[in-house]
């Protein structure tokens, strides 16, 4: 670890991870919306484990392990985070799962991958993330005073729960991380349209609001490569709703890695006939 330049705790503190790699024959690293955390995905990893996926879920800074970490101010400085320990987890085929802001996070880190020559991830999957193609979709909420912002945000996405509204003192803790997400994904340089060399799978959720199936298409844009979309039920928290239906998909477009399956994994049923 010592090459990385961070000790064990830090580096285990940027993805919660429980699975053991011997078993599987890819990894999937997942990068949560904005005000989410690791885990977002924990319900995810036994559910991939018994289909050779090794599931790593991105920890943001100022929450579970990293709260006392200042919060990530844009999403250049996310992927830089990350890619210190992406850079050497490259054993494995992987794929990117990003939702909505984590989508961005996952477009970004792909860039940045092929720009360095490294192995880039071998699908991208974005769930309710607004291409940047279409430019800033909604207005800037992220300088609001913490009242407006707070009514902003539940307007648009229902995204602080009453739990936390209701307890001042969760709120103070949770508003700073919450609004550095939201700057983060309003100064996202959309100036022109990149592209990856990587298939992008896009997920829109049936009944989002704000980013529905139409804008959910523009990311074919940004690839080179093969692009799918797909409707889940629900709305732009679908991931949780339909977890099936998402994870099926998950597992159906990392069947197309380009890897030996192992022994278990085709007995298990997940291999293409």
């Amino acid at each position: 670890m010592e090459e990385l330049g961070l000790s064990e705790r830090q580096l285990t503190a940027r993805f919660l991870h429980r699975t053991s790699p011997s078993t599987a024959y890819a990894r999937l690293f997942c990068f949560p919306f904005a005000g989410g955390s690791a885990a977002a995905f924990v319900p995810w990893v036994e559910e991939l484990k018994s289909a050779g996926i090794d599931v790593w879920s991105a920890q943001p800074r100022g929450r579970g392990m990293r709260f006392n970490e200042p919060p990530h101010r844009s999403v250049k400085e996310m992927a830089e985070d990350y890619m210190e320990v992406i850079r050497r987890r490259q054993d494995l085929p992987f794929a990117f799962y990003g939702h909505s802001l984590g989508g961005l996070l996952a477009f970004e880190l792909t860039l940045q991958l092929e720009a360095e020559g490294l192995v880039p991830p071998k699908h991208l999957i974005m769930g309710a993330t607004a291409p940047p193609v279409l430019g800033l979709i909604h207005p800037r909420i992220a300088h609001l005073p913490d009242d407006g912002f707070m009514v902003a945000v539940r307007e648009r996405y229902a995204g602080i729960p009453d739990a936390v509204l209701g307890e001042p003192e969760l709120l103070e803790l949770f508003l700073p991380g919450l609004r550095a997400d939201f700057a983060a994904h309003e100064n996202f340089d959309r100036s022109h349209v990149r592209q990856v060399h990587c298939p992008i799978t896009a997920l829109a959720g049936s009944d989002d609001q704000m980013i529905d199936a139409a804008k959910m298409r523009e990311w074919g844009q940004h690839t080179t490569a093969e692009f799918d979309l797909r409707i889940i039920a629900g709305d732009h928290f679908f991931f949780s709703a339909s977890r099936d239906s998402v994870l099926s998909t998950v597992r159906e477009k990392m069947l197309d890695i380009p890897a030996a399956a192992p022994a278990f994994l085709m007995r298990s049923g997940f291999t293409e006939s």
